[in-house]
């Protein structure tokens, strides 16, 4: 990596633990019943069943403990380190944040390699400041969740998918696809479209454009690697799941059997009336509930426990970008389609199509979980897909500006503008909300 390039990734890190350190204890979402996690581990050595009422939630009757958390064991291990210097509980609780800042700035690390590979000037760094700069984003990587560290085992897929469709699969983009399949595995469901598309791509490509074959011992390898790897990450876990919590692996539906029994009266889930026993079809919870809006609003930025909004006219320029980086998306896909000869068409349609999924697929778990469950329109359910969905911004972006402006100089200055603005509105998002709010 060039030398500007490890002092951006520092002075982002920097930034990042800012955020974090400013943060007070409990006032992000989750973070109480997340933090409790690391904290059984680093007190007791051990990790705790999900029922335990040590980490269980005296509200919900449940805890995080169900589902994989890895982020929180390494958490508990920073905790571990930092109680030989000091046992003050916050320095213990910025140890388990310091998951979180890691992996936000190692996404953004992951974001700059990513762009080398399919971008080209000063449009590189349109793609990694659309993610690096992003509110919500710099808050998840502020506190104990799960939705960051998923973030950032899907930089490292989309990194492998890269390399693996540019360079016919070398053994460094399976090595890279098996940890970032095995880390995804074990941080957050929603983000699971990354391990079904993985599996499409990898196999898709290699044995229908590639042409390899299943005999050859070069592909077979491969798939040792893929497999190996992620299964010594996360094969474990659902083992463990499936042998403590009597053959549920995925732990949902021991998760609602102890709610039913432990959660107060108010939020047992045989006394809550969902969206859909309330007799609203999907399309009121979407638009009339305001579902859509809220989900997209807080997935641009929102902070305390989905109670304190940065300014509307943020959002109005986030989707104005979003917008413009549509149609010159449409307008880059119908270029792409008539096209004839084009370089790797196969591939591109290929990486194409699974990165769509990669965005769908949390978005429509969201909105099932949102109508059947319990209505949480929160769009850092749906921020699994930060990567794709930006480099497709990127892309529209990138070709609108090729379209309005004609002389490549004035196109940089152009993107060089839009990169310093996007910085400056973060900047304002920081010293105008988030400071006055937390110290």
């Amino acid at each position: 990596m060039k030398q500007e390039h490890i002092l951006l990734i520092l002075v982002i890190f920097i930034c990042y633990y800012i955020w974090s350190l400013l943060l007070p204890p409990n006032v992000a979402p989750d973070e109480g019943m997340r933090y409790q996690i690391p904290a059984f581990i680093y007190q007791n050595g051990y990790l705790p069943h999900g029922a335990d009422p040590a980490v269980r939630d005296p509200l919900w009757g449940i805890s995080y403990g169900f589902a994989p958390y890895l982020a929180q064991i390494i958490g508990a291990g920073f905790m571990k380190i930092t109680s030989a210097f000091t046992i003050d509980g916050f320095a213990l609780l910025m140890a388990a944040r310091m998951v979180n800042v890691l992996s936000a700035t190692t996404t953004v690390w992951f974001a700059i390699k990513i762009s080398q590979r399919i971008f080209r000037g000063v449009h590189r760094w349109v793609f990694v400041i659309l993610i690096a700069a992003l509110p919500q984003f710099i808050f998840l990587g502020s506190y104990v969740n799960n939705d960051c560290f998923a973030i950032f085992a899907s930089s490292i897929i989309f990194y492998a998918w890269i390399i693996g469709l540019q360079e016919n699969w070398p053994v460094k983009s399976c090595v890279m696809l098996g940890i970032g399949m095995g880390l995804c595995a074990m941080s957050y469901y929603n983000a699971y479209a990354w391990l079904l598309t993985s599996v499409i791509l990898f196999f898709f490509s290699a044995l229908i454009i590639d042409r390899e074959h299943w005999r050859d011992r070069k592909f077979r390898i491969k798939i040792y690697v893929i497999a190996g790897i992620f299964v010594a990450i996360a094969a474990w876990w659902f083992i463990r799941s499936y042998i403590i919590y009597d053959g549920d692996f995925l732990g949902l539906n021991i998760t609602e059997h102890y709610k039913e029994l432990y959660a107060v009266d108010d939020l047992k889930p045989s006394n809550v009336q969902t969206v859909q026993q309330q007799g609203i079809s999907v399309p009121s919870m979407l638009i009339s509930m305001k579902w859509l809006l809220l989900t997209f609003c807080s997935a641009i930025g929102c902070f305390g426990s989905m109670d304190m909004w940065i300014p509307y006219w943020i959002y109005v320029v986030y989707g104005i970008i979003f917008v413009l980086g549509f149609i010159g998306m449409l307008m880059r896909f119908v270029a792409f389609v008539r096209s004839k000869g084009e370089r790797d068409k196969a591939k591109k349609w290929l990486l194409g199509i699974c990165m769509l999924l990669t965005m769908a697929i949390p978005v429509a778990l969201s909105i099932y979980y949102s109508y059947t469950s319990d209505f949480q329109p929160q769009g850092r359910y749906v921020l699994s897909m930060l990567l794709p969905f930006m480099a497709f911004v990127t892309l529209g972006l990138k070709t609108l500006s090729e379209k309005i402006i004609r002389k490549q100089k004035a196109q940089r200055n152009a993107a060089v503008c839009f990169c310093v603005g996007m910085i400056l509105i973060t900047a304002y998002v920081f010293v105008g909300t988030y400071l006055p709010a937390y110290i």
